[in-house]
């Protein structure tokens, strides 16, 4: 089990940080709450600024958080950091969050091809590797940052998860061991159209790979407890 795993258990990770107390996602504000309230795993997502800054944003474009039709990646650190978010609340940059939380264990997805070289380079100078799960729904972005970063924990993007799902219900079990053994944990929605990934066969068979299922977003208790009691090892909420 790599670090970013340690200790065996239940792990809750907070999506984007807790807006519970009114914070805006993805900010220092919901990180600290997440935090406050007993939770060691945050959920994030990094965007990359015109002048290569990883930033923690989960859109492509501030409309839906800010009110602004203007794409991230348009905007240079300076002229991000100027506009006036929700709550006068900053987006902070990668490098920032993980110095500012250095307990904190952080899953991060990689949501642009060219975002992928400054988060990298935030977690080296971090020296962040152990407390570190990068991923993307992109396979190419996945490998890319994983090249970079040898070691570091993974989960599966897209195509890998669906390659996964296909030589389980074949029952390919040497090639899917031979696929799991690239990947930590399975990070899913419980259904994807008419695909089902909460059955317990399924659950069981990655489990005895040693490889964790953590599901997303879960936000109703009992659900959360029903996926559990499958053999769940993560809810991201």
């Amino acid at each position: 089990m790599k670090p970013y795993l340690s200790p065996a258990g239940l792990k809750i990770f907070a999506h984007r940080g807790s807006t519970e107390s009114g914070a805006v996602e993805n900010t220092m504000d919901a990180f600290r709450f997440a935090l406050d309230a007993g939770v060691r795993y945050l959920e994030t997502d990094v965007q990359v600024t015109a002048d290569g800054v990883a930033v923690l944003f989960h859109d492509a474009d501030l409309q839906r958080v800010a009110g602004k039709r203007i794409k991230v990646s348009d905007l240079n650190f300076k002229e991000l950091r100027s506009i006036e978010m929700p709550g006068r609340t900053q987006i902070p940059t990668l490098a920032e969050a993980l110095a500012r939380f250095p307990n904190a264990k952080w899953n991060i997805d990689v949501k642009a091809n060219n975002a992928v070289i400054p988060t990298v380079e935030a977690i080296r100078s971090a020296q962040a590797e152990n407390r570190v799960l990068v991923s993307s729904f992109s396979k190419a972005r996945r490998l890319k940052a994983l090249d970079k970063l040898p070691g570091v924990a993974t989960s599966t993007d897209a195509v890998t998860l669906l390659k996964v799902w296909f030589l389980f219900k074949v029952g390919a079990n040497e090639r899917l061991s031979k696929t799991l053994k690239t990947v930590d944990a399975l990070q899913i929605p419980v259904s994807a159209g008419p695909i089902r990934f909460d059955s317990p066969t399924f659950v069981n068979k990655i489990n005895s790979f040693g490889v964790e299922v953590h599901y997303w977003t879960i936000n109703d208790f009992d659900e959360a407890k029903r996926l559990v009691a499958l053999g769940a090892k993560g809810i991201v909420t």
